[in-house]
């Protein structure tokens, strides 16, 4: 997460504490900029200022960081990539060009150029509905076969059909899964768990990945229990839609006050008087889960 102090500027500090918490945690697998931490958001210089941060503290032995990189135009994305790739990154989350979606040849083409500009690098696709389309198994198996460094996806779905069908006909990519349909995945075989809910139950979120490792089906569904009903719950006051961010931000203000859950603008997340009754809630119900 990317915290903004009030004149909506990087707060260098907290960030640098968040990202040293984080590898303090036992976490080696770290990315920014996604949908969650406002990649669509930036500008360029400020996606360079926050990269720079970034790669300083997480380019290092042991640790695979990943930048995300969101961009409307396949050059905006070549151009970022670039200078990541210029700060020590060879991890990368890519997404599809919104503005209008692709088919079948232009999808190729963006992974072929993208990809294959950076052939020293790996590429993990975020399978999103912003893009305008999302990929089956059968097409990810497809492309995969053509651009060799395209090796995961994120995949956010409750659907089993969609997520068995990743799992099934796709086994060549490892498949990112969120806690909704991380379980379900597990049933299927192996995956990844990208995780949201760590900085809020960071020892619960091992428990329920451990769980997967093993198949411990009961674990894994109990746990995603537990993470469904705090979702509900905490943000049952909150009816509107909301950014990604809105949510993400706020689980690690409840445990670190510091860090703030604002978002850049135009987007606005939780009110103060909204994120107060998040704290409320989280103290009375859920404070106690590790």
């Amino acid at each position: 997460m990317l915290p903004w102090n009030e004149s909506y500027e990087l707060d260098e500090a907290v960030f640098t504490r968040h990202l040293q918490e984080t590898l303090d945690g036992g976490y080696q697998n770290a990315y920014i900029l996604g949908t969650a931490g406002e990649g669509y958001a930036l500008s360029e210089e400020r996606f360079r200022h926050v990269v720079t941060v970034f790669a300083r503290h997480m380019v290092r032995d042991g640790i695979d960081p990943q930048v995300g990189v969101i961009g409307l135009s396949m050059e905006q994305t070549l151009t970022r990539l670039q200078f990541a790739h210029e700060q020590g990154i060879r991890m990368f989350q890519i997404s599809l060009p919104s503005w209008g979606a692709l088919d079948d040849r232009e999808a190729l083409q963006f992974f072929q150029t993208v990809c294959g500009a950076f052939p020293d690098s790996r590429f993990l696709h975020y399978n999103l509905p912003r893009a305008g389309r999302i990929l089956r198994g059968e097409e990810y198996a497809a492309i995969a076969e053509a651009v060799p460094n395209l090796v995961a996806t994120k995949n956010s779905s409750s659907d089993y059909a969609r997520t068995a069908d990743l799992m099934i006909n796709a086994p060549m990519l490892q498949h990112f899964l969120l806690e909704g349909n991380f379980a379900l995945g597990c049933t299927v075989g192996e995956c990844s768990l990208l995780c949201s809910y760590d900085a809020l139950f960071p020892r619960t979120t091992w428990q329920f990945f451990e769980a997967g490792q093993r198949r411990d089906l009961p674990e894994l569904f109990r746990i995603a229990e537990v993470f469904y009903r705090v979702g509900c719950k905490l943000f049952a006051h909150c009816p509107r839609e909301m950014i990604d961010g809105s949510y993400d931000k706020t689980f690690l203000w409840l445990r670190d006050p510091s860090f703030s859950n604002r978002l850049l603008p135009p987007y606005i997340g939780l009110s103060e008087e909204e994120s107060q009754t998040c704290r409320e809630v989280f103290q009375t119900h859920f404070q106690d889960i590790p």
